[in-house]
């Protein structure tokens, strides 16, 4: 093949790979569609849909247990109450990533919680993440009236950014005066951890084990989940054990960062689950105690799990190396992750 045949069939190829993404993508109208969805809900139940039409959208997809989409929540807020008005729509796409997060009445809960005013869609079975393919909590897509892609960002952060194209695409003139900060993450933060056998992120010599096991762990790895004790492992979590010769079962955590969350739910058939948090060694000072973990008058700091949801452990701490020790009192509680502040 001469030199200018191989280049023409290479710039062929090239556009005719490019003809592809783009008729696949979600830049193109057809996939702005909302079919198949599991109905629109606000805080008291579900709703009907809000009228599109016309609007630049911006479409956010978000999971009540995913503390970078809670961490945007504020954001998208500002940007509703300041844009609602001029044409622009947020639409919130709940994708559950755990089965329980799939719930109607939770995610309600979570609306209540959160004060979410925009629309908020369920996407129970994640039709519309793959409609979108979608791969990201939180990932936002920005659209115009004719339902042209003009914006997608992933993950925390960029809020300027973001304020800037709706700006663009509202033909307004100028961004209001203030501003929203952006995500800022230090180096060195620890990423999430998942506790599942399918994700998870284990330091336990021999790793997972099958059925209920009893774990020893020795280990003072970095970044990992050290389990100690008897635990039932699953796909996305772990199972905490019944007592053993008074031992409850416990996970110990070397992370950096300034505070510490965990995704849990109650024992099944139970209304709710204790689980000491310890740090550094010591039960955790008043102000350092994250929103759902309670000083008790014997000086010991506990979180009483009592949904499935996302629990605030620690917060406020200086950033750097630290040690968590969570001792489950309850058998059957789950863990799904732990989520570190920055």
């Amino acid at each position: 093949m001469t030199g200018s045949a191989g280049f023409f069939l290479r710039l062929f190829l090239l556009v005719l790979s490019l003809s592809w993404i783009l008729s696949s993508s979600p830049s193109r109208a057809g996939s702005l569609s909302l079919e198949g969805n599991g109905g629109w809900v606000d805080e008291k139940g579900f709703v009907s849909p809000p009228p599109l039409a016309g609007k630049v959208v911006l479409f956010d997809f978000w999971d009540y247990t995913c503390i970078n989409c809670l961490r945007t929540l504020p954001h998208l807020e500002s940007l509703y109450r300041k844009y609602h008005d001029k044409g622009l729509e947020i639409v919130g796409i709940h994708s559950p990533e755990f089965d329980f997060a799939a719930k109607p009445e939770r995610v309600e809960r979570a609306i209540a919680l959160y004060h979410i005013n925009f629309p908020v869609v369920l996407d129970l079975d994640r039709t519309l993440w793959n409609r979108f393919r979608n791969h990201y909590w939180p990932s936002d897509y920005l659209y115009a009236p004719d339902a042209t892609l003009l914006y997608h960002s992933i993950g925390e952060g960029g809020y300027e950014d973001l304020e800037s194209h709706i700006v663009s695409a509202l033909h307004l003139s100028s961004p209001a005066a203030e501003s929203t900060s952006s995500a800022d993450f230090p180096e060195g933060l620890t990423p999430e951890l998942y506790a599942g056998t399918d994700r998870g992120h284990l330091g336990n010599t021999g790793g997972f084990r099958q059925n209920i096991s009893f774990y020893r762990g020795r280990t003072t790895s970095k970044n990992v989940i050290i389990l100690k004790g008897l635990w039932s492992t699953y796909k996305d979590h772990v199972l905490s054990g019944k007592m053993s010769h008074r031992l409850p079962s416990r996970l110990t955590v070397f992370y950096q960062g300034t505070g510490v969350n965990a995704v849990m739910r109650q024992p099944a058939g139970h209304s709710r689950g204790t689980v000491l948090v310890i740090v550094d060694g010591h039960p955790l000072p008043r102000p350092l105690a994250g929103v759902d973990t309670r000083v008790e008058n014997d000086g010991s700091t506990r979180v009483v799990v009592s949904g499935s949801r996302m629990y605030s452990l620690s917060t406020r701490q200086p950033f750097g190396p630290h040690r968590v020790d969570l001792v489950f009192l309850s058998p059957g509680t789950s863990l799904y992750t732990l989520t570190f502040n920055p």
